[in-house]
């Protein structure tokens, strides 16, 4: 694949682009963390607890990854890896996240997936994940990919807290945080589900994030609404709307409420439709095409939108 420099006017240019039409992030205001006395979410103590992992980089960004099973967590990852991989980053596996050889078995599986056309099926990783993203032997970001199920479970929709490692380790990093809170083009569930979801989010936004950390809302999937796509452009209005429309309540969650800050940006997030590619049976198998440069480009100029500002 030719390797190609993105800046915003090449991103038009060259692409056709997304219609980009937002403003730099606002500064967050500041949220109290809510203390922890309980866990709804079901998990392996043993294996996930905050003892059992460990982030070593105390400086270097995380991008949290943040969607239930099946959303596209994985796949985002590795086509956001492969488009780096292109652009003259670094793609490399914490190996010492976690111990094990099952950790590192997942770490060579996954570096496996940058280079095949199988696709990950959405159980790939029922475990935890940290992949650096490094260039020139420095490390810009790091991606955390957890269990969907510790985000949120369709099986356990009214859970409230979430899972120790996640409030003892993840809270009280300093690291800037920037998550990504992924959202389905026609998820097929329920309206309470989604409902639920977005109650989920919000839960996350008060108990977890902090003042310093960064809100990006991935509308994922975007290729299954082919009338927000035209000419190989998508607009990024009519896209959030859609995302508005279909998971109600979300975008209030970021609502600015500082006064003057509101007027320029009424949203405290960065709105990013993806797609990770496009998936066909052959043979029993579920072969992967990755989708056009323009997507991950763009959600990699989101998320260093968010590390820098």
């Amino acid at each position: 694949m030719e390797s190609k420099n993105y800046n915003s006017e090449e991103f038009k240019l060259d692409l056709g682009g997304l219609d980009i039409d937002q403003t730099p992030v606002s500064e967050s205001t500041s949220r109290t963390a809510s203390s922890q006395t309980t866990e709804d979410m079901h998990y392996d103590d043993n294996n996930n607890s905050a003892n059992s992992i460990q982030i070593g980089d105390k400086h270097s960004p995380i991008i949290m990854l943040f969607g239930p099973r099946s959303s596209g967590k994985s796949m985002t990852l590795v086509r956001l890896s492969r488009y780096l991989r292109d652009q003259g980053y670094e793609i490399v596996p914490d190996l010492n996240f976690r111990a094990g050889d099952n950790y590192r078995e997942k770490c060579r599986k996954f570096m496996e997936g940058l280079d095949t056309q199988d696709a990950l099926p959405g159980t790939a990783y029922t475990d935890f994940l940290l992949v650096k993203i490094v260039k020139n032997g420095k490390t810009i970001c790091q991606f955390l990919e957890a269990p969907g199920e510790h985000y949120f479970s369709k099986k356990n929709v009214s859970a409230k807290d979430f899972p120790s490692y996640m409030t003892e380790i993840i809270r009280k990093l300093k690291n800037r945080k920037i998550w990504v809170y992924i959202t389905e083009a026609d998820w097929n569930v329920d309206f309470s589900t989604k409902k639920a979801y977005v109650t989920r989010i919000t839960n996350c936004y008060n108990q977890l994030m902090t003042s310093t950390d960064r809100s990006i809302i991935m509308y994922n999937k975007i290729d299954q609404k082919p009338y927000l796509i035209k000419s190989r452009r998508v607009s990024l209005s009519n896209a959030n709307k859609e995302m508005s429309d279909e998971y109600q309540g979300l975008v209030n969650v970021f609502r600015n409420n500082t006064p003057i800050v509101s007027w320029v940006k009424k949203y405290k997030y960065e709105f990013v439709p993806f797609c990770t590619g496009y998936y066909t049976s052959e043979n029993g198998r579920l072969v992967y095409t990755e989708s056009e440069d323009m997507y991950p480009a763009y959600l990699w100029k989101s998320i260093m939108k968010c590390i820098k500002g």
